[in-house]
C-alpha cells in the first residue's frame, strides 16, 4: 500500500502538523500533564497579551494627552497669536501684555514660555524665562512641531505654530513648564498604566483559575474511564462509560470499548477451547487407566500408571486453568477463609506425612469472612500447598498461615525464589527446576488467574531462614454482608 500524497490531505491539517513539526524541540519544556501545559501556554499568552495590552495603552495615553496638551497650549495663547495676526510683532512688543497673559508667562506666577522666529529662525520676541530652553529645532534647523525638553531642568512640552502677521509669516513656540505642581496632565499615562496592569494581571490570574477549574471539570469524565479501564479484568463486562464525556474524546471511548469486546471474544475462543481439549482428553485417559490395570507386566504398568497420572494431573490443571478464567464471584458471594483452610490442611497432612514433610495451619482459630467465589479460592490456595509440599526438603514443614483481614501466606523450606527470574513465577508452563518429576508449571499461573478474577493477587518473597513464602490476598467480606449471611 502507498501513502497518501501530502496533497490530498487539507491545507488546515498541512499547516498544523509543520507547526508541530517546528515546535517540536520546545516540547522538553512543556509540563507533561494536560493540565500543566493548558496552564503554561495560557500563562504565556496572558503575559503577552498584558505586555501588549500595556504598551497600547500607554501610547494611546500619551496621545491623547499630547493632544489635550496641545489643545491647552494653544489656547493659553491664543491672545498672543490673536495680537500677531492683528499687529504683528511690532504690536505685540508696543501693547502691553493683559493682567491674564502677565500671570501665565511670568515664570514666577506661570508656567507657558512662549517664543516668536523669523522665517530663518531668529528670535523676534519671547517671554520672560523662555530663553535659553526656546526656541527648539530640529537637526535641519527648523522649528520642532512638538517636543519635549528638560533643559535647565524644567521639563517643557511644547507646539510650533505658523502664524500669519501683517509683516509676513512667523512662527510662534509655545510651552509648558511640566514640572509645576499644578502641572499633572504629564503625570496621566504613568498613574493609569499601573493601576491597568494590576487589574489586567489579576483578570489574567482569575481567569487562569477559571480556566483551571473548567478543565479539571472537563476531565473528570475522562478520569472517571481512566478509573473503569484499570477495573476491567478478562472476562468482565465492564466498559467504559460515554456520560459527561466530551464529544472529542467519545471516538477514543468507543474505540478502547471495541477493542475490550473483541479481546473478550478472542479470550472466550481460547477458554472454550481449553475446556473442549480437556474434557475431550478426560475421557481416553481413563480408559486408558482402566487399561493398564489389565496389563500382566507389573513393572511395565506401573510405569505406564505413572506416566497417565502426569497426564490426568496436566488435563486437571488445564481444566482448572480454563475455569479460572472464567470464575467471577457472585454479588452475594462470601466464604469462610478459616473453614476453607482448615479443610485443606485436612486433605493434605497425611499427603504431607506420606512424603516425610509436615503441614501447620496457624490463624484458622476464628472467622474470615471473604468476598468470592469458595471453590475458586480453594483450588487456587491448594496449588499453592502442592508447590509448597514438592519444593520443601524432607522433614520440614510447610506453613499455611491466615491473617486479618483476608491474607493467607504458604511458606515452605525448599531452595527458595530463583534470582533473576521472579518475574516469570507465574507464567504458565515456566518451572525453575525442569529437571525435577511432577510438576506441569501450570499451578502457580492458576493460583495467581484465580486471585486476579476474585479481585486479589499472588505475592512471592523469600522466607527467613531459607524456602519461600506465597501470599494470597483477598478481599474481605463488609460487615453488612457479614451481617446478611
Amino acid at each position: 500500500m502507498h501513502a497518501p500524497h501530502l496533497a490530498e490531505t487539507p491545507r488546515w491539517l498541512r499547516l498544523l502538523m509543520r507547526a508541530q513539526e517546528a515546535a517540536a524541540p520546545l516540547r522538553r519544556f512543556l509540563p507533561r500533564s494536560l493540565l500543566g501545559r493548558l496552564a503554561f501556554i495560557f500563562a504565556v499568552v496572558a503575559s503577552i497579551s498584558i505586555v501588549i495590552g500595556a504598551m497600547v495603552l500607554d501610547l494611546t495615553l500619551n496621545r491623547v494627552v499630547w493632544q489635550e496638551h496641545e489643545r491647552a497650549v494653544l489656547a493659553s495663547s491664543a491672545t498672543v497669536q490673536e495680537r500677531l495676526r492683528t499687529s504683528g510683532i511690532h504690536g505685540l512688543q508696543a501693547a502691553p501684555p493683559t493682567p491674564e497673559e502677565r500671570r501665565r508667562f511670568d515664570p514666577n506666577t506661570g508656567s507657558m514660555r512662549f517664543v516668536v522666529l523669523d522665517p530663518q529662525g531668529v528670535v523676534l520676541d519671547a517671554s520672560r524665562g523662555a530663553l535659553p530652553a526656546l526656541p527648539r529645532l530640529d537637526p535641519a534647523g527648523e522649528p520642532e512641531a512638538r517636543f519635549r525638553t528638560g533643559a535647565d531642568g524644567s521639563p517643557l512640552w511644547g507646539v510650533s505654530r505658523v502664524v500669519q502677521t501683517p509683516q509676513g509669516p512667523v512662527t510662534l513656540q509655545v510651552a509648558q513648564d511640566m514640572g509645576r505642581s499644578y502641572v499633572v496632565l504629564d503625570d496621566v499615562p504613568l498613574a493609569a498604566v499601573k493601576p491597568v496592569l494590576v487589574v489586567l494581571t489579576l483578570g489574567a490570574v482569575l481567569l487562569l483559575g477559571a480556566n483551571v477549574a473548567a478543565v479539571l471539570l472537563l476531565l473528570g469524565p475522562l478520569r472517571r474511564a481512566a478509573h473503569e479501564a484499570a477495573s476491567v479484568r478478562p472476562g468482565g463486562s465492564t466498559r467504559l462509560s460515554e456520560e459527561g464525556v466530551p464529544d472529542e474524546a467519545k471516538p477514543l471511548i468507543r474505540a478502547v470499548n471495541g477493542a475490550l469486546d473483541r479481546l473478550e471474544e478472542a479470550l472466550a475462543l481460547q477458554r472454550a477451547f481449553s475446556l473442549d481439549v480437556a474434557h475431550e482428553l478426560r475421557t481416553p485417559l481413563s480408559i486408558l487407566v482402566t487399561e493398564v490395570e489389565l496389563l500382566e507386566d507389573d513393572k511395565a504398568a506401573a510405569q505406564i500408571r505413572e506416566d497417565l497420572d502426569g497426564l490426568v494431573r496436566l488435563v486437571n490443571q488445564l481444566l482448572e486453568a480454563a475455569e479460572a478464567m472464567e470464575s467471577r464471584p457472585g454479588p452475594d458471594d462470601v466464604f469462610d477463609l478459616a473453614e476453607t483452610c482448615t479443610r485443606l490442611a485436612t486433605r493434605f497432612t497425611q499427603v504431607a506425612e506420606r512424603q516425610g514433610r509436615e503441614l501447620r495451619l496457624t490463624g484458622a482459630e476464628g472467622t474470615l469472612p471473604v468476598e468470592g467465589d469458595g471453590n475458586a479460592v480453594a483450588r487456587a490456595i491448594r496449588n499453592l500447598v502442592e508447590n509448597a509440599l514438592r519444593h520443601t526438603a524432607p522433614g520440614t514443614a510447610v506453613e499455611l498461615r491466615l491473617s486479618a483481614p483476608a491474607v493467607v501466606e504458604v511458606a515452605d523450606r525448599g531452595p527458595g525464589l530463583p534470582p533473576g527470574e521472579r518475574s516469570r513465577l507465574f507464567q504458565r508452563f515456566w518451572r525453575a527446576d525442569r529437571g525435577r518429576e511432577g510438576g506441569t508449571g501450570l499451578g502457580l499461573a492458576i493460583a495467581q488467574r484465580i486471585a486476579q478474577a476474585q479481585g486479589g493477587a499472588v505475592e512471592a518473597e523469600d522466607n527467613p531462614g531459607g524456602g519461600a513464602i506465597f501470599r494470597l490476598r483477598l478481599r474481605p467480606a463488609v460487615p453488612e454482608r457479614v451481617a446478611a449471611e
